[in-house]
């Protein structure tokens, strides 16, 4: 009986060897996985972090980049404007424009019309000296003509006769729509100035309306406004030397 006491003692001796044997087998790897799960770990975290700073210091180039593109766009911009606005006040400057343009355009067909260099200097040096005018401007109306008027009184004469004014527009309306004998003076009119012997001269426009002619070495300076009752218009004529 004894012997198979100390039997049964040594099979639970064994069992309790193997228990531990597992136990400390099993620590055993789990510390081994534990610690290779550290190592992979803090390897993936160097990976991931020098890859952070690379992805930071290609940004950081990047940013660097783009701020010296920026800068130079900013400075072609800049340049740019100066440039455009350099070349807007040359153009201004050289490129004549509104009444200046419309003066060198009467010169150029001056010119191709057989005037002289030195005449056409000339005359306008004149202009500039003190203008020297009667002061005695004398003014005329007559009626303006309509597709419904054709009558009388719709012409005067002016410097000596030398001068026939016409002057033709538009019918008025009344508040019904229905057309008039007399011109609207609120529509453009055609003002025909007819010198002996030439063919008339035609301005058009709204009222009032100016133009300049020379008659007999005079200039006459002709102004042409509305007049009453309605249907006239008044022509004011002022003679002046020439040049």
């Amino acid at each position: 009986m004894s012997s198979g006491l100390r039997e049964s003692r040594k099979f639970a001796q064994r069992q309790r060897r193997r228990r531990l044997f597992r136990y400390v087998f099993v620590l055993t790897m789990l510390v081994a996985l534990g610690l290779v799960s550290f190592e992979t770990g803090r390897q993936l975290s160097e990976a991931e972090l020098r890859q952070a700073r690379q992805d930071i210091s290609r940004l950081t180039s990047a940013k660097a980049a783009l701020e010296q593109e920026n800068a130079s766009l900013t400075a072609a911009a800049e340049t740019a404007r100066t440039g455009r606005a350099e070349l807007q006040r040359r153009y201004e400057k050289d490129v004549p424009q509104g009444e200046r343009r419309a003066l060198l355009a009467l010169v150029d067909e001056q010119l191709a019309a057989g005037a002289k260099i030195d005449r056409l200097r000339f005359l306008i040096s004149a202009a500039s000296h003190q203008e020297k005018c009667d002061g005695e401007p004398v003014t005329k109306r007559f009626l303006v003509r309509t597709p419904l008027y054709e009558g009388p009184a719709s012409a005067v004469t002016l410097a000596d006769a030398a001068l026939t004014v016409t002057a033709s527009g538009e019918p008025a309306q009344d508040a019904q729509g229905q057309v008039l004998a007399w011109f609207d003076p609120s529509k453009p009119i055609a003002l025909e100035i007819a010198r002996l012997g030439e063919k008339p001269g035609r301005l058009s426009g709204k009222l009032p309306l100016q133009h300049a002619l020379v008659v007999n070495g005079y200039e006459y300076r002709l102004n042409v406004v509305a007049g009453e009752p309605r249907g006239f218009v008044k022509v004011t004529a002022d003679r002046c030397q020439f040049p």
